[in-house]
């Protein structure tokens, strides 16, 4: 018989440990197991009062690794898929603001922007659209993931379609995918934006692009769709946009891209013919 003192179990590391661990390596490195990233994750897993008052701590540090780790463990502490909330999110929500109102470090106002949109309190818009034309592109990265979360926001709207326009591939499939993929809003201007964007040198943002005007039912987008269905690789995003236009409500699994394309051309080969 074999007792449990004969197979111990490996021991977890403390918060401590973990909080040490966030430091370690490379900020950007996401895949490495036991790496900074998977500390962090495991911290906002545990989300106790404990990890965030140390969290906080650390928010308040005279040295910016720390708060910016703070910072990154508080924006989506106890987030889960089922509970896609924030915990202590009012509290939270002061300390980034606290952090970022005083904040002269460029990688800890990145966090910090990044973590009001995890967080998404309206009321954060003012102050995300303060960075909106930051010298630094990661900061005004930040600013269009951040506002991907506010992406109807009248505000938000016309720093989105500036930042479709970004001289950076990154900011503007971002901004691309807030206002054309979360948003909802439908204007002219936004269509319009979109349909530049058809031209993009990133195809990443032409996809964005593609999947925002397929979701308000543009016509002139077809050419480019069913060039993009006719790709080795199809993305879900141009999938979704073809069953907007065919009125599906949800992607067809037992369909290939040939056959969105046969659909496609049956119902709209006017306008095809229109737009090509």
């Amino acid at each position: 018989m074999t007792t449990q003192a004969e197979n111990p179990q490996p021991s977890q590391p403390s918060i401590d440990e973990l909080f040490r661990q966030t430091l370690e390596g490379d900020y950007d490195d996401e895949d490495d197991e036991g790496g900074p990233w998977e500390a962090v994750s495991k911290l906002q897993a545990i989300a106790s009062r404990e990890v965030f008052d140390k969290a906080v701590q650390w928010c308040r540090n005279n040295k910016p690794a720390k708060r910016r780790r703070g910072v990154d463990i508080l924006a989506q502490l106890g987030k889960t898929e089922d509970h896609p909330e924030t915990k202590y999110a009012d509290e939270v929500y002061k300390v980034v603001v606290g952090v970022l109102e005083d904040e002269l470090d460029l990688q800890v106002i990145d966090s910090c922007l990044v973590a009001l949109g995890h967080l998404g309190n309206a009321a954060a818009v003012p102050l995300i659209l303060e960075h909106r034309k930051n010298s630094d592109p990661d900061v005004r990265f930040a600013v269009a993931f951040a506002l991907g979360s506010f992406a109807d926001h009248i505000d938000a709207i016309p720093v989105l379609l500036q930042l479709m326009e970004d001289e950076d591939a990154d900011i503007r499939d971002w901004a691309t995918f807030a206002l054309g993929v979360q948003g909802n809003a439908d204007t002219p201007e936004i269509r319009e934006a979109l349909l530049e964007r058809l031209d993009d040198g990133n195809p990443d943002t032409r996809e964005e692009a593609v999947a925002g005007l397929g979701k308000r039912k543009e016509l002139r987008v077809l050419p480019d769709l069913i060039e993009m269905l006719q790709q080795e690789e199809v993305s879900y995003g141009v999938v979704e946009a073809a069953c907007h236009l065919l009125d599906l409500p949800s992607v067809r699994e037992d369909w290939s891209a040939d056959e969105y394309i046969e659909a496609l051309t049956a119902r709209y080969a006017d306008e095809l013919d229109r737009y090509s």
